[in-house]
């Protein structure tokens, strides 16, 4: 090797050095976004960004993205652990068409945390944004004092392939999905445990409140599911798999029904255990429940009570299947 060939060498190998320094300065582990800022800026407090997608690109993994004054700051896809906080301000992520709010496709070790959204569907050529928050993979999902309204499938849509954890405290989940398989908020897995935490949350007026489906395994306590075109807590497994869910300390009012335990969309068992739950209201039906397989194919359901519930003024009432302690 000639000596004009060594210098070239080791001149690129310099540069190519400076350009990853260059890259990896540019990576923050705090960045913000501001309703005045630029995704050209590199995201500091005194440049933010414009978006939540560009200060993703800026924010190194298990950082976090704050937001300095209100404004919208779009819909963003989520691929490695990160805190997203709205602070105290009126910070919206606004979906129009056929998008999604937010879609979380992160690493099965990360942690994802949404802290203080408005998660907003806009009408656009006679469509809403399709879903608020859609979960492909994570290890875990936390969504905290967030709003989320107005979409055309699901408000939280969490399908994490290969199961996960989703917790979601202090929210209002409103006004989201038409059809018999969509909610306010969905759980299920197509492999793996889907686990959820629903707490101090209210889901209303959706198609149904809650959707726990095959290999869900949920939590529901101190929460409201009122006022759904359906089923204020929906849970039949789509699948084989079974579906279980356990509420405390909750209402369920004022929906088509209010729970309703087992179906035919999956043969898998749908399990359900209340306690010190009201249901009042409800338009067809306060409990209802597929007590024996009544076709090949359909999954038998239980709603087991602590005897400790309110279950009056429903259109009918409904028996739970068996309660405990027995009498």
């Amino acid at each position: 090797m000639s000596k004009f060939d060594w210098a070239r060498r080791s001149l690129a190998g310099i540069a190519l050095l400076f350009v990853a320094m260059s890259v990896a300065r540019a990576q923050e582990n705090r960045t913000f976004v501001s309703g005045v800022g630029d995704d050209a800026n590199n995201c500091r407090r005194v440049t933010p960004c414009k978006t939540f997608a560009g200060a993703l690109t800026k924010t190194n993994p298990g950082g976090e993205i704050d937001v300095l004054d209100t404004g919208g700051f779009g819909s963003f896809t989520i691929d490695k652990a990160v805190t997203i906080d709205g602070g105290g301000v009126v910070a919206s992520a606004l979906a129009t068409g056929t998008v999604t709010g937010v879609i979380v496709n992160a690493g099965t070790n990360d942690v994802v945390i949404l802290r203080h959204l408005s998660i907003t569907a806009m009408l656009a050529q006679g469509q809403s944004g399709n879903s608020g928050i859609k979960v492909v993979a994570a290890r875990a999902v936390y969504v905290i004092e967030c709003l989320i309204k107005n979409f055309s499938i699901n408000g939280i849509d969490f399908e994490p392939a290969n199961g996960g954890a989703l917790f979601v405290r202090d929210s209002i989940i409103i006004n989201n999905g038409t059809a018999e398989a969509q909610a306010g908020i969905i759980i299920k897995s197509a492999a793996g445990p889907a686990f959820a935490s629903i707490d101090n949350t209210r889901t209303d007026g959706n198609s149904n409140g809650v959707l726990a489906q095959g290999n869900s395994k949920v939590s529901i306590s101190n929460s409201t599911m009122t006022g759904s075109l359906r089923i204020g807590l929906f849970v039949v497994s789509d699948s084989s798999a079974p579906a279980q869910v356990n509420v405390e300390r909750s209402v369920i009012a004022n929906n088509r029904v209010g729970i309703q335990a087992g179906g035919c969309s999956g043969s898998g068992q749908a399990t359900v255990l209340i306690s010190n739950v009201s249901v009042t209201g409800n338009r067809s039906g306060g409990l209802r429940h597929q007590s024996a397989v009544s076709a090949p194919g359909c999954g038998k359901g239980e709603i087991i009570s602590s005897r400790n519930n309110t279950i009056l003024g429903n259109n009918p009432n409904g028996d739970p299947t068996s309660s405990f302690p027995p009498r």
